[in-house]
Formats: structure tokens, C-alpha cells, sequence
């Protein structure tokens, strides 16, 4: 056997051990809410509120109307005091220079849910200057059936109150993008 089918061998086998790992990493169906593991059964629209105190400050996740098969996995990413950039599919995290004081390693994936909900960790991680990361979450696979786009707005999940919180978000309707910036790590979604 030639070096070059040596090469090409090892090469095959190499990206069948791939696969084979990508297939593993996908069929775990691991199901997460905002604090924990859910079953099948109880994947739902989440609501900040559900107290039934009679205020208006419920509101509803960006429901999808199919998941992007790119949008499984986690993207990772070692980022420092230099900034950097995490992509998934068409979802972008943008951590500024001088944000970090140190290199850590990040990551970037969204949860199996009906709705857009994104994690970035690792949780709490907070920036030591107040600069804010860009979080750019499409949402062309959104249900967006009678929904204003123009109220879209991104949340984190704060673990102290339990609750989510809506940041200050713009919204492009043109290329169905909505971006937040906030300066910590969290849980986020995209609320109506």
C-alpha cells in the first residue's frame, strides 16, 4: 500500500469515527427548561409569570415551526481577553475585546425545545469591564403567525428571581434577526 492509500484510508476511518460520534451526540435527545431536564410530554411555551396575580406581565416564547438541523450540537470556542466570535447556524455570539481578562473555553447551543431558547456558558460568567456581547438569534423558523415582530424581545434567565428578563433588543423583520446585548452568560430566548 502506497502512501497515498494509507492517507486516504486513515482519512475514511477518520471520518467515520465522526459520524458515528455526531450520530451518538444527536440521538441523546436531551430535553432542557429554563432550570432543568423535561420530558417529552412537558416541552411548552414558557411564560415569566405564572403567579396568576392578574398583571400583565406574562409573555410567550418564540414558538418554531421546525428546527434547523445546523442548530443541533454546541459550537465551543476558547475566547480571551481579545474578543471573539461563536457561530451557530445562523445565530452569532459577539464577545468584544477586553471583556474577558482571561482565556475561557465557551460554548454555544440551543436547547431541544418548540421554542428559540439559546444557552451560553459557562452560566454566570461576567465580563470584568461593562461591555456588552452582541447575541444576533434568527428567527426565520419561527411561527410567526399573527405575532408583531416588531415587540420581539431578547431574555436570559435570571436563576436568583427565577424569572426571565427582556433586554433591550433590536429587530430586523427584513432578515428576521434579532439582537441583544447583555454582559453576562445565561440562558436566553426570544419572547412576543
Amino acid at each position: 500500500m502506497n502512501s497515498f492509500q494509507r492517507t486516504k484510508s486513515v482519512a475514511i476511518i477518520l471520518l467515520a469515527l465522526l459520524n458515528m460520534l455526531a450520530l451518538f451526540g444527536c440521538s441523546q435527545n436531551q430535553h432542557w427548561s429554563p432550570t432543568g431536564p423535561i420530558s417529552n410530554e412537558t416541552i411548552t411555551s414558557l411564560s415569566k409569570d405564572d403567579d396568576d396575580d392578574g398583571d400583565d406581565d406574562d409573555f410567550d416564547f418564540l414558538a418554531v415551526a421546525r428546527r434547523d438541523p445546523a442548530e443541533n450540537g454546541v459550537t465551543r470556542a476558547l475566547i480571551g481577553p481579545a474578543g471573539g466570535v461563536l457561530t451557530l447556524a445562523d445565530h452569532r455570539i459577539e464577545i468584544p475585546a477586553g471583556a474577558l481578562s482571561e482565556t475561557i473555553e465557551i460554548s454555544f447551543s440551543m436547547p431541544v425545545s418548540d421554542t428559540l431558547m439559546f444557552d451560553l456558558e459557562p452560566h454566570g460568567t461576567q465580563f470584568n469591564v461593562p461591555i456588552n456581547m452582541v447575541l444576533e438569534f434568527q428567527y426565520d423558523n419561527a411561527v410567526l403567525t399573527g405575532v408583531n415582530e416588531a415587540v420581539l424581545r431578547v431574555a436570559y434567565f435570571n436563576p436568583d428571581t427565577q424569572n426571565w428578563e427582556p433586554m433591550p433588543t433590536t429587530v430586523d423583520p427584513v432578515n428576521d434577526i434579532v439582537t441583544g446585548q447583555t454582559t453576562h452568560f445565561s440562558r436566553y430566548g426570544i419572547i412576543r
